[in-house]
């Protein structure tokens, strides 16, 4: 810093005396104090403001540096027998299993106050001869200055101890618990071969959704990742047409009345993400079978199926849907979610984002009420929305509207296989 140095010299005279007359006297105005009270209190909060900024960054950038940790569980449960449909990772008994034993896990975990539990998914069920084997993936977030040794040590504790409190649903062989440090690439690679998988771009899980709003004025999907098997079918040239899932890594599932038009599979594009423009994957269309059993006028067997050109690559963003078993059952009041890149408004343009909406189920009985559908409800449609209307997912024009999406006040009628369970 430059410091200036100003030297004053101090000369010593015999004083002058004046007459007033010569110089009369000059009233000046007391200046007003700038530091009254209201502006005193502004420039405090504004200091504390920025005091609170700053102790922010440092927190995020410095503090909060954390990173997620991923390890591999595998033990055996002894209290229970091993089924033939637990090698269907589709399968009702599959899936009802594997959310039990990931309550379980949670409920361990996020008891302890020294975890930092995030997520679990079972990988994969197998017979034993005490019961079932289990693997599964564990996710964690710690501060990056933890070793995933250290974490390791951690985690074992924790359910070791809640071991000991015999207090679990599921009987845990305490020797047969091994657990293995993973890194993301590994753990992505394992997830992959399980359907229904929703992350977010850093491989953290994603919230439970809980939109009540309609996709007619519906919310945006807020995170890349949160539908990762919805698909854009599009007509070259003509845009957006109908929404689809990918159920592998080279078929997609949609509705027979999207090819009512257009059949040619040369002049369709699939396009994956939360945007149609720019997508994060594009594709081809190679081949598309519509239901031979599809009938226009009563909507039956709505369901086709399109072969892309090229297969995907099973990502964060880009993954499968569980087809539900044939059989499925869903009592009423069940809550589901549609989602799509329809208008806001009746007969509205296309959605460049993916919106989403959640729905109710409504039994087959009250939907084939003379005052709301009469009889149109089949063996192979459900009913989801709400009786008094205000949430659906349609795009439908004046002139296409059928009997079924006459009256908007009613709920809407899908295929079992156009919904997702949350």
């Amino acid at each position: 810093m430059t410091f200036l140095l100003f030297y004053y010299c101090f000369y010593y005279h015999r004083p002058l005396e004046f007459s007033e007359a010569d110089y009369p006297r000059v009233e000046y105005q007391r200046r007003q104090h700038f530091w009254d009270p209201i502006r005193l209190a502004l420039f405090t909060l504004a200091i504390v403001a920025i005091i609170g900024i700053a102790i922010g960054i440092v927190t995020h950038f410095v503090v909060e540096d954390d990173k997620s940790f991923y390890y591999l569980a595998s033990f055996k449960i002894t209290n229970i027998k091993y089924k033939e449909n637990y090698g269907m990772k589709s399968s009702r008994e599959f899936i009802e299993r594997s959310h039990q034993i990931e309550r379980m896990m949670s409920r361990i975990f996020r008891r302890s106050g020294g975890s930092r539990f995030i997520k679990s998914h079972v990988i994969k069920l197998s017979p034993d001869e005490h019961g079932v084997k289990i693997l599964m993936v564990l996710m964690f977030r710690y501060p990056s200055t933890d070793s995933a040794e250290q974490i390791k040590k951690k985690i074992e504790r924790i359910l070791y101890q809640s071991l000991k409190t015999k207090q679990l649903p599921l009987t845990i062989n305490k020797p047969s618990f091994t657990l293995t440090s993973i890194d993301s690439k590994k753990m992505r690679n394992l997830l992959n071969s399980r359907c229904g998988i929703r992350m977010t771009s850093s491989n953290m899980p994603l919230p439970a959704s809980s939109s009540t709003e309609r996709i007619v004025q519906g919310r945006e999907t807020a995170l890349e990742g949160e539908w990762p098997w919805q698909v854009s079918l599009q007509l070259i040239g003509a845009g957006h047409q109908c929404g689809a899932s990918l159920i592998s890594n080279t078929w997609l599932l949609t509705a027979a009345h999207c090819f009512r038009r257009n059949k040619d599979p040369s002049q369709w594009i699939a396009t994956f993400g939360t945007t149609i423009t720019p997508p994060a994957v594009q594709r081809s269309l190679g081949k598309i079978i519509v239901h031979e059993n599809y009938h226009r006028e009563t909507n039956e067997n709505d369901i086709a199926l399109a072969q892309l050109t090229t297969r995907v690559e099973f990502s964060n963003i880009v993954q499968r849907v569980c087809l539900p078993d044939s059989s499925i059952k869903l009592p009423p009041k069940t809550s589901v979610f549609v989602t799509g890149f329809g208008s806001i408004v009746d007969d509205g343009p296309t959605q460049n984002k993916l919106r989403q909406a959640r729905v109710e189920t409504i039994s087959t009985d009250v939907c084939n009420r003379k005052d709301v559908y009469d009889g149109l409800i089949t063996s192979g449609m459900l009913c989801a929305g709400f009786m008094e209307g205000k949430v659906d997912a349609c795009k439908v024009s004046p002139k296409s509207r059928s009997k079924l999406d006459l009256k908007r006040k009613f709920p809407l009628a899908i295929s079992k296989f156009g919904i997702y369970f949350p």
